[in-house]
C-alpha cells in the first residue's frame, strides 16, 4: 500500500484504495493575522476497508489537520488549498453541508483528544442515544440496548448509573469513553481517532484500543489513528504513515516501520519514544534519554530542501534539494536521498 505525492508509480499504488478511501495531494494552509503557512503539503494516502492506519509524528506536523479536513472540521483560519478526500467514490471536500451532516457520525466519525465536546447539562446516555437515533430509524428501547452494548465494550459496566450521570459526575477516563461511544455507536465505516488515549490511565487506554481492534475485526471498521507515540500504534496499526513538517516522510507496514525505520527522522523518533528505562530504579534514574537535537522548522519560513536536514546527523549536500517519496524494497516508501538509487 502506498503513500504518494506526484510520482506516477506512487499514484498508481494509491489508486488501488479508491473503492474505500483515497486522499490525493492534500494541501492545507492556515492564516495568522496577515501571514499564512502551509500545515499540510501534498499529502496522499489510501486506506482499505477494515484497515487501521497510524499517523505518527510530533505535535504540529500536520496529522490532525490532515485527518479533520475530511469532515471540514478545521478552524476558520484554515483553508484547503488543493486535494481530494475520496470516500467510497465521493469527494468529501465537495459535499454540501447537508450531505456532509449525513456522513458525519453515521459513516465517518471522530474521536477527539478529550471529552470537552460533551454537553455538560445533558445526561451521558442521552447524548450517545441521540447520535444513534439521528442516523438510524430505531425505537428508544432499541437505541438504549445498543448504547448499553457499546458502553460495556468500553468497560463502562454500570450502564444505568453512568448513562444517567452528567459529565461532571464522571471521571476523566469515563468521560473519554462516553465520547468514544458517541463516535462508535452508529458503527461507522471510518473512524478518525485523534490521540484517543492521551488523557486516560494505562488500563483505560488498553480497553479503548482493544475496543477499536474488536470493531475492526467484527464490523470491518477502518481507523485513522493519530498519535505521537509509536507504542500506541505497535500491535494495533496495520500501516504507519510518518509525518514531519506537513509532509509524509515514510510509510509502510507497521512492523517494518517500527523494526526497520528508514528515514532519519523516524529512526530518531523511535529511539526517543521506544527507549525503555531499565527496570532497576537506581539505573533508571541515571539513564539519559535520547532526544532529537534542534527544533522543527518555522512554518512561516520553510526553506528549499529536506525539511529534516537541519536536525539530521546524516545530512548531505544534496539535501538542499527537495527529496521525492520513493519506494524501497517493495514495501516501504521514504522521502530521503539515501534511497533514491534503489
Amino acid at each position: 500500500m502506498s503513500v504518494s505525492t506526484a510520482t506516477t508509480a506512487s499514484r498508481d499504488e494509491t489508486e488501488c484504495h479508491a473503492s474505500f478511501l483515497t486522499v490525493e495531494d492534500l494541501t492545507v494552509e492556515y492564516r495568522v493575522n496577515s501571514r499564512s503557512f502551509r500545515a499540510v503539503d501534498g499529502v496522499s494516502f489510501g486506506i482499505d476497508a477494515g484497515e487501521i492506519v497510524g499517523l505518527l509524528g510530533e505535535s504540529g506536523c500536520g496529522k490532525t489537520t490532515t485527518a479533520l479536513s475530511a469532515l471540514r472540521l478545521l478552524p476558520g483560519t484554515a483553508r484547503v488549498v488543493s486535494g481530494r478526500w475520496y470516500f467510497r467514490g465521493r469527494d468529501l471536500l465537495n459535499l454540501t453541508e447537508a450531505q456532509l451532516r449525513e456522513v458525519r457520525g453515521a459513516e465517518v466519525s471522530v474521536i477527539f483528544q478529550d471529552s470537552s465536546g460533551l454537553n455538560p447539562v445533558m445526561r451521558t446516555g442521552t447524548q450517545v442515544i441521540e447520535v444513534l437515533r439521528a442516523h438510524r430509524n430505531l425505537s428508544l428501547q432499541e437505541a438504549r440496548g445498543r448504547a448499553q452494548s457499546i458502553f460495556e465494550s468500553l468497560g463502562l459496566i454500570e450502564f444505568d448509573r453512568i448513562s444517567n450521570a452528567y459529565p461532571h459526575q464522571l471521571s476523566g477516563g469515563q468521560r473519554q469513553r462516553i465520547a468514544i461511544a458517541q463516535a462508535l455507536i452508529c458503527q461507522p465505516s471510518l473512524v478518525i481517532a485523534d490521540e484517543p488515549t492521551a488523557h486516560v490511565d494505562v488500563d483505560t487506554a488498553a480497553e479503548i484500543l482493544t475496543c477499536m481492534k474488536n470493531m475492526r475485526e467484527k464490523h470491518r471498521v477502518s481507523f485513522i489513528l493519530i498519535s505521537h507515540d509509536p507504542e500506541t500504534l505497535a500491535g494495533l496499526a496495520d500501516r504507519i504513515i510518518v509525518m514531519y513538517a506537513g509532509q509524509v516522510v515514510e510509510q509502510g507496514p507497521a512492523k517494518d516501520v517500527l523494526s526497520n525505520p528508514l528515514h532519519p527522522y523516524t529512526q530518531a523518533l523511535l529511539q526517543c519514544t521506544l527507549d525503555q528505562p531499565a527496570a532497576n530504579r537506581a539505573i533508571r534514574e541515571k539513564k539519559r534519554f535520547s532526544f532529537i537535537p534542534g527544533s522543527t522548522p518555522d512554518p512561516f519560513r520553510i526553506l528549499p530542501g529536506c525539511r529534516f536536514s537541519p536536525r539530521c546527523a546524516e545530512r548531505m549536500p544534496i539535501c538542499d534539494s527537495d527529496p521525492a517519496l520513493v519506494e524501497h524494497a517493495g514495501r516501504q516508501w521514504v522521502r530521503c536521498f539515501k534511497y533514491e538509487a534503489d
